[in-house]
């Protein structure tokens, strides 16, 4: 079993989705996103016996890895082995390396985030040390992130998305006690309007199929305009609210 199958070189660029959807089914999708975006199947997931509720995953004592026959692996990562269910799937992509799909930190009880994490590469270092190879490597890896979360966020109903490096997606109730969401993020249309609005009045967005998409940070966006980082906090608590009694 190869060591790094599950663990992209640091530091992490996280693609994540909250979706008030079955997050066994919500992860299945994920797994079909990637493959559809080119990423190759590594045979090895991560699981737990099923009926256990956790926070972090370090909370589930009895995690196991295994490396997988192709079949065994779609059994186990679509949410179909009656035992154990996945928690991190294990997926290569030519360039990048290492691909995982995972559930994110979140709250006993609560639905966990959705995520595709894999090594950040140039996106990890400040863009003022970029030469024009850089940029142009990371620019590439920006537009295939944002491919994976509008077809993440269409294949997932999710309600809201960003993409950061070494950040992690906030549940709802983290959004309500004040984490910020992040500046390149994904707000659904079946929010209230008064959430996308704010939004709006902190960062510049474009409209997707399923809602608005919020790249304010470059490469994601070609000249973003200023974050109003208040303006963004205050939106984030606006939308946990507005999922308040959705998460459970």
């Amino acid at each position: 079993m190869s060591k790094d199958a599950l663990y992209p070189e640091p530091p992490h660029l996280t693609i994540a989705v909250w979706s008030p959807e079955d997050e066994e089914s919500v992860f299945g999708r994920a797994c079909d996103v990637v493959v559809a975006a080119g990423c190759v199947s590594a045979g090895v997931v991560e699981s737990a016996p099923r009926g256990q509720q956790y926070a972090m995953l370090q909370d589930l004592d009895d995690r196991s890895i295994a490396q997988l026959g192709a079949d065994a692996f779609e059994t186990a990562v679509h949410g179909l082995d009656p035992v154990r269910r996945p928690l991190r799937a294990g997926y290569r992509i030519k360039g990048w390396g290492t691909v995982v799909v995972e559930h994110l930190f979140g709250t006993e009880g609560e639905t966990h985030p959705v995520a595709v994490s894999l090594a950040a590469d140039r996106l990890g270092l400040p863009d003022s040390t970029w030469k024009a190879s850089d940029r142009k490597a990371a620019r590439r890896l920006a537009e295939w992130a944002t491919g994976v979360l509008r077809e993440l966020t269409v294949s997932t109903g999710a309600a809201y998305g960003a993409i950061g490096v070494e950040e992690t997606l906030p549940t709802p109730s983290a959004l309500r006690a004040g984490a910020p969401v992040g500046s390149v993020v994904f707000v659904g249309s079946a929010l209230p309007d008064g959430v996308q609005d704010r939004f709006r009045a902190a960062l510049p967005g474009v409209e997707w199929p399923g809602g608005v998409f919020f790249p304010g940070w470059h490469p994601f966006a070609e000249s973003p305009g200023a974050v109003d980082q208040k303006k963004l906090t205050g939106a984030s608590v606006a939308l946990g609210g507005a999922l308040s009694g959705s998460a459970e």
